[in-house]
């Protein structure tokens, strides 16, 4: 199975945790025996949450299902998204409570730009809840641009009866 490195350094500061600092694994792939955590950190950090069966098959499929851990085998974080041509569809980023707020997520997905972008890829796109501002500051501090609108793309919930529109944000990865 192929490793795939951290870019810049593996330590990283946990102050929102209480940990002073926190060693991680390299990116790799997700294998089945990883299934689980993710499911479980998927049902922490959305509200629309994926079944194990679905992320088992995603990983089957082979499409892009990374998985970076910390020194003593948590999940810290998982990437899912899925090339369609030349173009990367981007589904899910979670980051781990005991990991947010400290950059794991933007090296996450410089890691995975320059992956795509070594790999001839065009573009990257995905959809982001209009409430996920924090999210949204993250997708532009890379370099993602605001593309469109999908108005009622998730479903409903108590605060968002008619469900939420989604930021559609895209990526070019050439040049």
């Amino acid at each position: 199975m192929a490793r795939r490195e951290l870019p810049d350094s593996t330590t990283h500061s946990t102050a929102d945790s209480g940990l002073s600092q926190a060693r991680l694994q390299p990116i790799r792939p997700a294998t089945t025996a990883d299934i689980y955590a993710i499911y479980k950190l998927n049902c922490e950090s959305f509200s629309e949450a994926w079944s194990v069966l679905a992320l088992g098959m995603w990983q089957e499929r082979g499409d892009d299902l990374d998985v970076c851990y910390d020194e003593n085998n948590n999940l810290a974080a998982y990437y899912l998204a899925q090339d369609v041509l030349d173009e990367v569809h981007i589904m899910q980023i979670a980051v781990a409570p005991a990991f947010r707020r400290t950059g794991l997520a933007k090296r996450v997905m410089q890691y995975e730009i320059n992956r795509k972008r070594s790999k001839g890829m065009a573009s990257m796109l995905l959809e982001v809840r209009t409430s996920n501002a924090a999210a949204q500051a993250l997708y532009q501090s890379l370099g993602f641009a605001v593309v469109g609108r999908r108005k009622n793309y998730y479903s409903p919930t108590p605060e968002t009866p008619l469900g939420e529109d989604a930021v559609l944000m895209s990526f070019s990865l050439k040049g």
